[in-house]
Formats: C-alpha cells, sequence, structure tokens
C-alpha cells in the first residue's frame, strides 16, 4: 500500500464515519484508542495494520474492502505530478522501491508514537 493510500482508507473511514451520523471519538471509543489516533489514521499519518482494519470494518458494518478501496484517484499508478509520465521500467522499479520504504517508514513512525 502506497503512502497515498493511506490517505484514501482515511478518506474512506471518514467517509462512512460521515453517513453513520458517527465521529471520530465514537471510533476511537469503539476502537478502545486515543482520537487522536483515529485522527491520524483518517488524515493518513498513520499506517494501520489487518487487525486494525478489521476492527473498524466490524464497527463501521462494512466490509474491509469497502475501506480499502480506492476512490477516483486524480494520478495514475505511474507518474509522478512534479515530473510527469514514467515510462521506463527501470524507473518505475525503483520508484516503487522508494514508495515502500517511505511506507515502512511511515508505519515505524506509527508503532513508535503508539508506545
Amino acid at each position: 500500500m502506497y503512502a497515498m493510500e493511506f490517505a484514501q482508507v482515511g478518506e474512506n473511514i471518514q467517509h462512512l464515519l460521515d453517513e453513520r451520523g458517527m465521529t471520530q471519538q465514537n471510533l476511537a471509543e469503539a476502537l478502545g484508542i486515543s482520537k487522536q489516533v483515529v485522527n491520524k489514521i483518517i488524515k493518513g499519518n498513520k499506517a494501520i495494520n489487518v487487525k486494525e482494519i478489521a476492527e473498524i470494518a466490524q464497527i463501521l458494518g462494512v466490509s474491509a474492502d469497502d475501506l480499502l478501496m480506492v476512490r477516483d484517484t486524480n494520478t495514475a499508478p505511474d507518474s509522478l505530478s512534479f515530473m510527469g509520465t514514467v515510462q521506463d521500467e527501470d524507473t518505475l522499479q525503483k520508484i516503487n522501491r522508494i514508495r515502500e520504504a517511505i511506507d515502512e517508514i511511515h508505519m515505524l513512525e506509527g508503532v513508535l508514537h503508539d508506545k
């Protein structure tokens, strides 16, 4: 999952909260975590694991797929807005390795901040 997709999951969660008339505080209480952590999840600033996705899906009465669905994205997966479309396969692989490293850094930061 790319870092930009963590934000998409957060948007999906917020959309479902709004549909159900729930607040971030309601979700935090149901999960047994702080509202600040829920806010980080919704803003895409905290990587969430499979267990958390499953718990949130259950609380919101949806499937995990509903939370993970990528909705209307503005950028193609093989493009970077500041440099246009990348066509070279070697460059795409390097970009994907960098994205994966960034995702791991985000996940580790989330783990460190939650302790």
